[in-house]
């Protein structure tokens, strides 16, 4: 396990459209609410404003950002969710290893602001929309690294990053096979 990771610019994943676990839009956040729940007040007159359908909330990210996503939970079920995947990565020492992915992305991308936490599903992140997704998704239980560069960018290029070899603290676990006995 030489520990080399691919870092995914935000933008890739809305083009990823015959993947159902990776094609959201990693750049745009969207909530909807219904009307009925909804109060709109004038902010000058103080008057309300009648609500005649749904409310759309939009979150937009100004820039494209790298991330790195995980899943913070074994679940065999995520075999078929992320089409064509018959391994996962299992790390026994999460702090360990986020300690490195974020000491050798830092000499990579200089000035760039890093964070991982995990993806809030429900409610909008502390963190912004980069850590909120859609309940859709929840079943993926995301920890999520995401690094915004210094200036906007619109597109970047993947990238990959070495962190060293990581025998010591993870493992690839292949998927399970199916279970093909009766009863």
């Amino acid at each position: 396990l030489d520990g080399e990771f691919r870092l995914v610019p935000a933008s890739e994943y809305d083009e990823l459209k015959d993947d159902m676990a990776r094609q959201d839009n990693e750049l745009v956040r969207e909530q909807i609410s219904s009307g009925k729940n909804v109060t709109i007040t004038h902010v000058a007159t103080g008057k309300r404003i009648p609500v005649i359908g749904d409310i759309t909330y939009r979150d937009k990210i100004g820039t494209d950002y790298y991330t790195l996503c995980l899943s913070s939970t074994w679940d065999s079920l995520l075999f078929d969710e992320f089409k064509g995947s018959d391994s996962c990565l299992v790390i026994h020492d999460p702090e360990e290893f986020c300690e490195r992915v974020h000491f050798y992305v830092e000499k990579q991308l200089k000035n760039w602001a890093g964070i991982d936490a995990t993806v809030s599903y429900l409610t909008d992140s502390r963190l912004g929309p980069a850590f909120s997704k859609p309940w859709k998704y929840l079943a993926q239980k995301e920890w999520r690294f995401a690094w915004h560069p210094p200036v906007q960018i619109e597109k970047l290029p993947v990238s990959f990053i070495h962190i060293g070899s990581i025998e010591k603290f993870a493992e690839i676990v292949m998927r399970p096979e199916a279970n093909t006995t009766n009863g």
